[in-house]
């Protein structure tokens, strides 16, 4: 039900974008906000890329994320570890930023997160059989069932077979510029910092059962790359995680992440989007879907009247199985 009225929502705002005038009306590019939805990633506090650019004095930046990823594996480690990672995790994230001052932004992501066998699997299967693509590993798993399951030497220390839902690890976020303050400059630096609370159950990975902090750096170039129309952004830093509930004396307690984009302006109101994003490791494992990440975020922005955008594209796991097979994503956003 939720589902078909957010798509139903969606629908409504292409059908006015294709009433209206088609004009970015001074919005600019910014990162996809999609971070790795591994399930035993996603419960800690990894950021999702965001601009170098701060929200202006007076102004919220609200956005309500879709963002449903897929996967299939069972994999075994020679140390005695072993992993079965079958089913959908979906993500409806309400995110606020409001301009307090004009060096400083305010924020918060309350998100709902879903573990479930999904819908995602016969999709997936048909459109490898379209494209001429094995489904070796799909059909080692019935469809549409979830198991979440971790083992070491015999012995299972997490088990989830049933779907559940619920609020997850509710976040604060705060960023001061530090480069080109003005709105009106083309170069950006912003010192960016998240606080994430233990909101979520961690019985269902629905959080870590602990509290994370992360800081890091975002850089935002409107002036390198303009004749070509394009925008290249790219973010690093670091994350502290609290002494969480999930896999107990595995979780590692820094982790360092980065990414960088490219978003090309094909018309005034379509952007094409490419980007990278990277972490390392947040537990101490061999096995390699518990390890560092690469995943790649392909797909566009839709710029309506009013300052309303949508972001819409698919994830794609690279280098490892450290993130999911596939993943859709769609972003709705609008300054006001």
């Amino acid at each position: 039900m939720f589902k078909r009225g957010f798509f139903r929502i969606l629908l409504l705002g292409l059908f006015v974008m294709g009433m209206g005038s088609f004009a970015c009306a001074g919005q600019r590019a910014v990162p996809v906000y999609v971070a790795n939805q591994n399930p035993f990633v996603q419960i800690f506090g990894l950021p999702k890329a965001e601009p170098g650019t701060i929200t202006p004095k007076g102004r919220f930046d609200a956005g309500f994320l879709y963002f449903v990823s897929n996967n299939a594996i069972e994999s075994d480690a020679p140390n005695g570890e072993s992993i079965v990672w079958d089913g959908e995790t979906t993500q409806y994230t309400l995110k606020i930023r409001y301009g307090l001052f004009e060096s400083l932004e305010l924020g918060v992501d309350v998100p709902l997160v879903e573990h479930g066998g999904g819908y995602l699997d016969s999709v997936i299967r048909n459109y490898h059989k379209m494209v001429g693509f094995p489904n070796n590993r799909q059909e080692l798993f019935e469809k549409n069932q979830i198991l979440y399951q971790v083992d070491e030497n015999g012995t299972t220390i997490y088990s989830m077979k049933e779907k559940h839902s619920g609020l997850g690890d509710v976040r604060l976020t705060a960023a001061v510029p530090l480069v080109g303050k003005e709105l009106r400059s083309e170069r950006h630096l912003a010192l960016r910092s998240l606080l994430k609370l233990p909101t979520g159950n961690s019985d269902y990975l629905l959080g870590s059962g602990g509290m994370d902090m992360s800081v890091g750096l975002a850089y935002s170039d409107y002036q390198t790359l303009n004749r070509w129309n394009m925008v290249f952004a790219s973010h690093l830093g670091m994350i502290y995680m609290g002494e969480g509930e999930v896999l107990q004396g595995k979780q590692r307690n820094f982790a360092g992440y980065g990414g960088a984009s490219l978003d090309w302006l094909v018309w005034d109101f379509l952007g094409l989007k490419l980007q990278l994003d990277m972490h390392s490791a947040f537990y101490h494992s061999e096995l390699k879907q518990l390890g560092s990440s690469m995943q790649l975020l392909s797909g566009g922005t839709l710029y309506l009247p009013s300052r309303v955008s949508v972001d819409f594209g698919i994830s794609e796991q690279l280098v490892t199985d450290a993130t999911p097979d596939v993943g859709f994503y769609l972003l709705i956003r609008h300054l006001f």
